[in-house]
Order: structure tokens, then sequence, then C-alpha cells
């Protein structure tokens, strides 16, 4: 099979003279003609700006998902965090009847079901964007892009494809460190398109190629487009989670310093002010949403603001902190103010009678409120943060701590964590220094979607026992304590993925 064919198929004539707008003409499927593979790279060669349409493209996949709002829980990316976060600990679901209720329960993984369909589907779309992308911008061996733009739109698609087979690899099998032998996921590349479960060393070698390549092509151009373009600072940090699962600790580190340091750390303010912005000091990369690309109910704020209309706040399925990670925030902690009823948010007037009756309250989420309750936006307009600069000091102090470099460890610990705790100066070392950091960082990150990852890297147990408030249903799903590797923390490959893939049977498929 010519891939670069197939990807070319569907170009229309309108495509290539699009404008770089979030419009509905990207997402044409009946297009009436077409143009050959060569005229629309010959066309992008000259006038690379011209590619921004599908640039654009990628980067709405990423956000709502290839099947476009199929479900109230299909979202794109954040519903691929909150999904994940949910299979572990640190978010307690106690009216687990609901959307995401089956994530919860470890009970959302078989081939059939709308979560593993729509999760495959949404990151293989933006992976093939990221193909289209490069098929037209890449240059001839040993050349170079053709000016500034289409360096920039290279680095975004290679970038682009490299997270996403991240997240594939990681969903869909075990860690790296499991074994590189392990059976992966198809790899569909600008030029090979192998159908077989790839071995994860190899997905692994094609996503570290990808990441260097990306963070080449974008080096040096800053924030080339605000927070909304995903910047070298963005693609660092893409790199150094990577380099973390691979246990190349001093690359991460050198990457992570890069990502921490690219923005400035939050005020106590900016820590409280709802996490809806691209304003935030701290952000790195997301994706600011519009009256036009909101997909109101199926929105992440709609599912966690404990305060607005939606999911999370008036019908009333509440993510609570668990009460065991709560009592470890210290009372000085400003991320402490992320956490318990707030009357002066409750400005639509939301009942908690559930959670007060069974004293809860104090667990509300306060950290994440759409931005329409600041009178500032329409209803689930709020931004989606993907990186943040404060995420970032706590994987820099991780990979320099796993390199044995515990005063580098202890330095990006204590920059960030003085700004959480006023006057905070750790001084520990060892177990101790790398406990303090882990159990950090899953403060900071709470619902942002990094505890699955990081649990699997770690290979940690999820203990949910702990806490008091986690959904009294959970052990008739054998989900209170279980190994980040357990068996129902990978996906099944999606049934219609293997309805139309010959190369992959039910024997290929996980257990």
């Amino acid at each position: 099979m010519n891939l670069k064919n197939t990807i070319f198929k569907g170009f229309a004539v309108s495509s290539v003279i699009l404008a770089a707008s979030c419009s509905d003409d990207y997402l044409d499927t009946t297009p009436s003609r077409y143009l050959e593979e060569e005229t629309v790279i010959e066309v992008m060669q000259k006038d690379p700006s011209q590619a921004q349409a599908y640039v654009t493209g990628a980067y709405m996949n990423l956000y709502c998902g290839g099947d476009y709002w199929t479900s109230h829980d299909d979202f794109g990316l954040p519903a691929i965090k909150l999904a994940t976060d949910l299979f572990c600990e640190d978010i307690a679901y106690n009216r687990d009847a609901h959307f995401f209720c089956y994530d919860y329960q470890l009970d959302n993984r078989q081939g059939n079901y709308r979560r593993v369909k729509s999760t495959w589907n949404q990151l293989y779309s933006v992976i093939d964007n990221a193909n289209t992308i490069i098929t037209m911008l890449k240059p001839e061996e040993g050349g170079e892009p053709t000016g500034q733009s289409a360096k920039i739109m290279l680095g975004e698609a290679y970038s682009l494809r490299a997270y996403c087979y991240f997240w594939l690899i990681n969903l869909w099998q075990h860690p790296y460190n499991v074994g590189t032998d392990q059976p992966g996921v198809p790899l569909k590349t600008e030029e090979i398109y192998r159908q077989e479960r790839v071995s994860v060393g190899e997905i692994y070698a094609q996503i570290l190629s990808d990441i260097n390549t990306g963070y080449g092509y974008l080096e040096g151009e800053g924030f080339h487009n605000g927070k909304i373009g995903l910047s070298e600072y963005a693609a660092a940090a893409i790199y150094s989670n990577v380099l973390m699962f691979t246990g190349d600790y001093s690359n991460a580190a050198k990457y992570a310093k890069i990502a921490a340091e690219s923005a400035s750390l939050n005020s106590e303010s900016d820590m409280t002010s709802g996490f809806n912005s691209l304003t935030m000091p701290e952000v790195i990369w997301g994706y600011n949403v519009t009256s036009e690309t909101t997909g109101y109910y199926a929105s992440f704020f709609s599912h966690v603001d404990s305060y607005m209309i939606g999911y999370g706040g008036q019908v009333g399925f509440r993510k609570l902190v668990a009460s065991d990670l709560y009592g470890k925030i210290k009372d000085n902690d400003v991320r402490k103010q992320w956490f318990g009823y707030n009357e002066s948010y409750n400005k639509q007037k939301v009942n908690y009678e559930y959670e007060e009756s069974g004293n809860m309250s104090q667990y509300i989420q306060n950290k994440f409120r759409d931005i329409y309750m600041t009178g500032t936006g329409d209803p689930f307009t709020s931004a989606i943060i993907y990186f943040r600069s404060g995420e970032m000091y706590f994987v820099a102090a991780e990979a320099y701590y796993l390199a044995k470099e515990e005063a580098l460890a202890r330095e990006m610990l204590n920059t960030v964590m003085t700004t959480r705790i006023p006057g905070y100066s750790f001084t520990g070392s060892g177990e101790e220094l790398y406990q303090e950091i882990c159990l950090q960082k899953r403060i900071e990150t709470w619902m942002e979607g990094n505890r699955y990852l990081d649990a699997k890297r770690r290979d940690e147990k999820i203990d949910r026992s702990q806490s008091s408030n986690h959904a009294a249903d959970l052990s008739s799903y054998d989900a209170i304590t279980y190994s980040s590797r357990d068996y129902r923390m990978i996906y099944h490959i999606p049934t219609t993925e293997m309805e139309n893939n010959p190369s992959i049977t039910a024997e290929d498929d996980n257990k």
C-alpha cells in the first residue's frame, strides 16, 4: 500500500486554499474533486501557509476527539485524561452511576465499548493529521523546510504524532520497562503503515525520533503562537515525559527544566482562579475553546465544575478529592483552597445535600471552575490546559533524583513549592526526598491527567482503601487495592479495528 496516496485520496481542491481558521471546511468528508499528491505538495512547498488549516484540524481533533462528541463523555484528550485519572485513587467518584463510572470501576476496557473505540479513533485521527502535514511540508532528504512557517508546522506535526503514540502505547500496553518486545499498536507514518501490533520498543523508537525531530524544528521559536500552538517548550515537556519512561533520566531532567523555566510560576490568586484560561502564567500549551467549538455538556468543565449547570454541578455527579490525599495537604498550602465548599462560588445555587449528608463537603473541588461563572465568557468555553510550568518542575525534580542528582532535585522541588507553601524548604534526601517529590506532584496535578502514567511507570500500588469517600460498590469490582499494572489498566484492541484489520486477530488482543 502506498500510504501517501491513501493520505491524499481525500484532499479536496477547496482544502488547498483553506485559510487558517476553525471552520467546518476541513472536516468535509464528501469532496467532489481531488488533487494529485504531487500537485498538493508543489502548492504547499511554494506557500506553506496553506497547510495551516491542517494544523488547526489536528488541534481540533486533539481537543474534541476524532468522533466529535458521539457521547457526552467523549471530548478528546481532556476526556482521556479524566478517564485515566479515575482509574486511580486520588479522585473519589462517590455517586458512580453516570458518565465515567465504568472507568472508575475499572470496567471500561472491552473492544466493543465506546471509550476504547473513541480513544483509538481520536489518537489515530491526530496521527493522520500529522502524517498529512509532514507529507505536504517535509523537505527533500538533506534539505531544509521552505521558510519559518513550514519549519514550525513540521515541528508541531512531529511533536503531535509523538504525543499521540505515547498515549496509545501506554493505554494499550504495559510500560516500556516491563518489556520492549510486548505487542504494541499499529504504526502509521507518512511513509509506512504497519497494521500489526508493532512492538513497544519499535513504537518508542518512533516516538523518540519524532519528538527529537519536532523539538529540533521548534527550538528557538519560543511561544510562536502564544500558548495555543505546540511550542518548543511544549515539545520539551513531551520529550521529558517520554524519556522518563525509557529511563534516560539525565535528558528527561534537561528537557523538563527547559519546559519548567519557560513560564513564570503562579501566584496564590492565580492558583485559585479556576484553571480556565491560557492567560494563567504557568500555561505552556493549551486550547482556547469558543462558543463554536465547545461541546457544552460534552466538555471537561461540564463533568468537573462543582458549581456549574453541568454533570459535575447541578446534575449532581461530582468528582471529589479522595480524603486520603486531601489529608496530606498542609493547611497553609494554597492548594488546600482547591477543595471544600465555597459559598461565593455557588452562584447557580447548586444543591449539595448529598455531600452534606455524607460529611463530604470538604472534598468538593474548586480547582476547575468554568469561566462563565466569572462573567467573562460563555458557558463551557473555558480553555483546556495541556501542560504548565508548575507540573514540569516536579518532572524535573523526579528526573534529577533518579539521575542521582539529589541537590538539583531538591532545588527544583523547593523552587516550585515555595510558591505553594510559604517558607517551604525541604532538606531530606534519599527515599524521603523521592516520596516528597511524588506526593507533591500528586497534589499539584490532581485531575490534570498525570496520575495514571506516573503510577504505571513507577509500578505503584493503587490503594483506595485509605480514603473514606470512595464509592461503596468498588469492592464488587475488585477495584479497591490493585497494581497500577493490573491487566484492567490497559485496553482491548477495538472490535472495529480487528474487523477491518487482517493483521490483528482475537489471539493478538490484550487479555
